[in-house]
């Protein structure tokens, strides 16, 4: 045991800090309430962060020996009262784990704040993540802590703020270089306070023309849809203006503060406007409303400016539409092969839009193009992940969110170019920055959604145990498949730093990592002997397919190029690999031979994911839009398609020997449904509902060989918005 005078005298974990010395625990900078009793078994569970520490010990610690109290009923209460402080679930911890008959275990990460020195005492160059029992010690100037997209097209938001912080780690790249923020004009001490608090995501902050009033989307810990409410700063209850608008939704105040602009992601296509004081909502155009779709009110009040793609086969740009004339006129023209701009905003001049051009998923840099166009400026060289940005309130810089040197957290750069200013108040896992025209208000959102891997057994056709957690960490995990022999399971999770690849037993036991890319990688896939396990990662600009042995190595990259290629499958004779690739000019279905070599075209109406068939004469496929899933011969031909359904995903579903199981999103509220097709009978039925959110764009679903057990993702929502009062 760490005697606690040894340890450091403050730490850190997730949101919180823990101050050991003037025994204080504080989340996202707030000081919170905690008793005695519960301080001090939190105290010990980070003595030992990944230990078991037994009841008797906690017994010795809480009471002497001499003491007479019910200790069983004492425990409990004081390990429930920490859980409600960190809010922690006995069911699904994230902090605190019960180990039956045994005592319990702190299983996150655990950083010492003071001076990047570790926790146990040793130097280094940055905070060493302590306590997680399947990491070793990391070399912290190659942690890249990125976090998992599948659809090429764009990110979604679901899982944007899936993070793991690690080290701030102070290298040149291109032409900024990275430091501390300096201090500027003397003034006012920033001060941050929370503008949220409940129980699930509270996310999208935008502050009103007078700086007032902050309009934002909520979600519900349980819910399935998220609603837009407006809220006076230093007022009480915020008031709903619109529902049903989605987590992906996004919203711009008219500079009059008279009405909000929002658009719904999922939900009916097209931008609408509500007043801000409550009413009726009004449709001003046909777009979508997804978050890289971005959404900005000029200055004038005459334009909004959105990204949308100009055809199915080119990247998405940058337009501004005109609310008189209702024109649209394109900005921006991303290079070929990109995915292309998205989250526009117009500076607060009214002179220049600020927008993010994804060259690759998760390689991203800020540009500013004049407003009535033309050739645009890069403004970032670090090709980092970039989550949502901001103008100052002089237009001469812009605050971002990103994931960049191996934390995420708030920046700042000069619109001119120059050095790139880490903004440490706000902490980390923040993200989404809005500032006060007036300039003296900063809020973000603190905290992230992050994917876990539940199960569903299956007792017999038609009857199903209550789904149960299988796969979960803080920090993410997802992309589940079961071996050929069912006894083990691929996955990926960035609990070690970044999103690497897995491998674990078929109960969840005996994780191991595979991997140590630093970078993007996901969608694992095992070949039919079970021996390699391809996946798409990032050694580049664009994604590539990559192949390890299934006991871990170094990966042999088996695709090249300025190209997007994701998403692998196996032949069922090992021979071939099956990819989704955009080398067309638009995305298709192709395959390789499995040891490297030259890809054919298999699709020429598109094409992203792909099974082949049990009998290994059909290929089966879903495309980038989830509308049902299609067939051709393995040879090539023309498509067919045989299941005409919405999934609700391009990667939910799996093919097994006697029919095709996928998760269906259906009826108003968008449920999600698992069901099954027979090849036999060529019929569906329902499998099981589920009633939890579901992680977007994302290959979160399959099913052991003999039928008997599922795996599917979920969203665990966790997100708070945060508010830096005198930012400067």
């Amino acid at each position: 045991m760490s005697p606690l005078s040894e340890l450091p005298r403050v730490l850190r974990f997730g949101l919180f800090e823990v101050d050991l010395r003037a025994r204080e625990l504080r989340r996202s900078g707030v000081k919170l309430k905690l008793q005695e009793q519960p301080f001090e078994v939190l105290s010990l569970l980070l003595e030992r962060p990944g230990e078991v520490v037994t009841r008797e010990e906690l017994r010795d610690r809480l009471w002497p020996a001499d003491t007479f109290v019910d200790f069983d009923h004492s425990v409990n209460a004081a390990i429930k009262r920490l859980r409600d402080a960190l809010g922690d679930s006995a069911d699904n911890p994230r902090f605190v784990e019960t180990l039956a008959r045994r005592g319990y275990r702190f299983i996150a990460h655990v950083e010492n704040h003071a001076r990047g020195t570790s926790a146990n005492g040793e130097g280094g160059q940055g905070a060493v993540a302590i306590g997680d029992r399947h990491a070793s010690r990391i070399d912290l100037a190659h942690v890249e802590n990125s976090l998992r997209t599948f659809r090429p097209q764009y990110i979604r938001v679901a899982l944007l703020g899936l993070v793991v912080i690690l080290a701030v780690v102070m290298v040149p790249i291109g032409k900024h270089s990275w430091r501390s923020r300096s201090p500027r004009a003397l003034g006012p001490e920033m001060k941050v306070v929370p503008l949220t608090s409940s129980p699930g995501a509270e996310i999208r902050p935008q502050f009103s023309p007078d700086g007032k009033q902050i309009a934002f989307i909520s979600e519900p810990e349980n819910g399935r849809t998220a609603d837009l409410f407006v809220k006076l700063i230093g007022g009480d209850s915020p008031l709903r203006l619109a529902q049903s608008l989605g987590l992906g939704s996004v919203l711009a105040w008219s500079p009059d503060a008279r009405y909000i602009a929002f658009g719904r992601c999922p939900g009916p296509a097209g931008i609408w406007i509500v007043p801000a004081l409550g009413g009726t909502q009004r449709k001003l155009a046909d777009h979508h409303g997804c978050a890289d779709f971005g959404l900005s009110w000029s200055p004038n009040g005459k334009f909004l400016t959105f990204s949308s793609k100009p055809s199915p086969d080119e990247g998405w740009s940058i337009y501004r539409f005109s609310l008189e004339t209702q024109q649209e006129t394109r900005l921006t023209f991303p290079p070929p092969h990109t995915v292309g701009d998205h989250i526009p905003a117009f500076s607060p001049d009214g002179r220049s839009i600020a927008f993010r051009r994804i060259s690759s998923p998760w390689v991203t840099d800020i540009y500013v193009v004049p407003v009535e166009g033309g050739e645009p400026n890069r403004v970032t060289f670090d090709r980092g992940f970039i989550q949502g940005l901001a103008w100052t309130a002089d237009s001469k810089s812009i605050v971002f969110a990103a994931h960049r040197l191996g934390t995420t957290g708030l920046w700042r750069v000069p619109i001119a170019g120059g050095v790139v200013e880490g903004i440490p108040i706000a902490g980390p896992m923040a993200g989404s920055p809005a500032v006060s025209l007036e300039g003296n208000r900063l809020a973000y959102t603190q905290g992230f959604l992050h994917s876990e891997i539940w199960r569903i057994e299956l007792n017999m056709p038609g009857r199903t145990k209550p789904p149960s957690p299988f796969i979960s960490s803080s920090w993410g995990d997802g992309g589940p498949q079961f071996s050929p022999d069912g006894q083990k399971v691929v996955f990926y999770s960035a609990r070690s730093g970044s999103f690497e690849i897995w491998r674990c037993n078929s109960d969840g036991s005996d994780p191991i990592q595979l991997t140590s890319l630093s970078v993007l990688s996901g969608t694992p896939r095992w070949s039919p002997d079970g021996t390699k396990i391809a996946f798409d990662s990032r050694p580049g600009e664009h994604s590539q397919i990559l192949v390890v042995n299934a006991d871990g190595g170094s990966p042999q990259q088996i695709t090249s190029g300025n190209d997007e290629n994701s998403v692998p499958s196996w032949s069922r004779d090992g021979k071939w690999i099956y990819f989704g690739s955009n080398r067309s000019g638009n995305w298709q279905l192709w395959k390789v031979p499995a040891l490297g070599g030259d890809p054919i075209q298999l699709t020429k109406n598109h094409g992203f994911s792909a099974f082949e068939s049990p009998d290994g004469n059909l290929i089966y496929y879903t495309k980038e839009d989830p509308d049902g899933i299609w067939q051709i011969p393995v040879s090539g031909g023309d498509e067919k398609r045989i299941l005409n359904v919405r999934l609700a995903s391009w990667g939910d579903w799996a093919v097994l020997d006697n029919g095709i199981y996928f998760i269906n999103r259906e009826g108003a509220n968008l449920a999600s449904t698992i069901r099954f097709y027979s090849f036999g009978t060529r019929k569906l039925s329902t499998v099981a509902r589920l009633d939890k959110a579901m992680p977007p764009e994302e290959a979160d679903f399959d099913v052991s060989p003999d039928g008997n057990s599922i795996l599917y993702g979920q969203v665990n929502k966790s997100v708070d918005i945060m508010m830096v009062e005198n930012f400067r």
